[in-house]
């Protein structure tokens, strides 16, 4: 059995409660983390690396910020309309 690389990260973040392991960013989380962060155009992401750099700043706590960062994005979603991320999730 494989695993892909989100699911390996949600599992040493949800069962193992390694906080500091976040080494990968999909092309949607990419888009999205892009538009946060530096307010990029979805259509021209910032580069992974940079991603991957941004949040060196967490140190062992990068995942953890992470996780704050999605439920802050469910939390706002649920409450007001967010045309860019819409386009974005399959609902």
């Amino acid at each position: 059995m494989k695993l892909a690389p989100t699911t390996v990260w949600y599992l040493l973040f949800d069962v193992f409660h390694h906080w500091d392991f976040f080494n990968h960013i999909s092309p949607w989380e990419q888009k999205i983390y892009s538009k946060l962060f530096f307010n990029k155009d979805l259509k021209n992401p910032a580069p992974i690396l940079e991603l991957l750099t941004f949040f060196e700043r967490f140190g062992e706590y990068k995942q953890l910020t992470v996780r704050y960062i999605w439920e802050d994005a469910w939390w706002r979603r649920k409450h007001e309309h967010i045309p860019w991320l819409e386009k974005l999730i399959m609902v």
